[in-house]
């Protein structure tokens, strides 16, 4: 699972920023945090090429006053942690690409968020937490084949078929995108393709992001100095 800023995302950003207009209203002034119009509409295009969903104007600001808040106690409490994510941004986009200061601040909040979702997903993620995810499917309906997927023989609900989840489990763990399966003790492929894989990750990364909410949001308003 691939959690990196990419290119094309920052790309279509820079096309946006281009044509918002300069001019802002502020809307939020409280606790030393100040955010704009201009802010949500930033922050709302990121969020949107981030998680490719959209989000209303009110959670936005909410999200806006966190960030900002988490920002203020990182640059206090923790400046290593924040140049440490600050490298890691410029090295994958490039300091030049990120203007103005509060796309800075949206990203070293996804960023910081990752660090959570990694040490999560690392160590404790497990393989009932799957079950869980897969649970909340409908119907997981995948192909499956017998020559590496070059021929289709037919669509299967492996929602509960529990050797597929040992071994997308342990797939995830690895990182293998090999997936075998065993149906009337014949061997067969299950064939996931790109739309399928990034359906399922979503549905792991919303759970994950459930589960680190409350260690993260300690993090971002109790942290203690270094």
């Amino acid at each position: 699972m691939d959690y990196k800023i990419s290119k094309i995302f920052i790309g279509t950003l820079i096309f946006f920023l281009v044509k918002i207009n300069l001019y802002a209203n502020i809307i939020y002034d409280k606790n030393n945090i100040i955010i704009s119009d201009l802010d949500i509409k930033y922050y709302l295009k990121l969020h949107e090429e981030k998680y490719s969903e959209i989000v209303n104007n009110n959670n936005a600001l909410k999200n806006l006053v966190k960030i900002k808040q988490l920002v203020i106690n990182l640059k206090e409490n923790n400046p290593n942690f924040l140049t440490k994510i600050d490298n890691e941004i410029f090295n994958e986009i490039g300091k030049k690409n990120i203007q103005p200061q509060v796309v800075l601040d949206i990203l070293r909040y996804f960023k910081t968020k990752n660090e959570f979702i990694y040490s999560f997903f690392d160590t404790k993620f497990k393989y009932n937490d799957l079950e869980i995810i897969f649970q909340t499917f409908e119907t997981l309906e995948l192909p499956i084949s017998n020559d590496n997927c070059f021929t289709i023989i037919k669509i299967v609900n492996l929602k509960n078929n529990k050797e597929f989840i040992d071994i997308f489990y342990n797939n995830l763990k690895k990182q293998s995108k090999i997936y075998e399966i065993t149906i009337n003790n014949k061997k067969f492929n299950v064939c996931i393709n790109e739309r399928n894989n990034k359906i399922i990750e979503k549905e792991i990364l919303k759970y994950i992001e459930i589960k680190i909410k409350d260690d993260f949001d300690k993090f971002i308003y109790v942290q203690q100095k270094k």
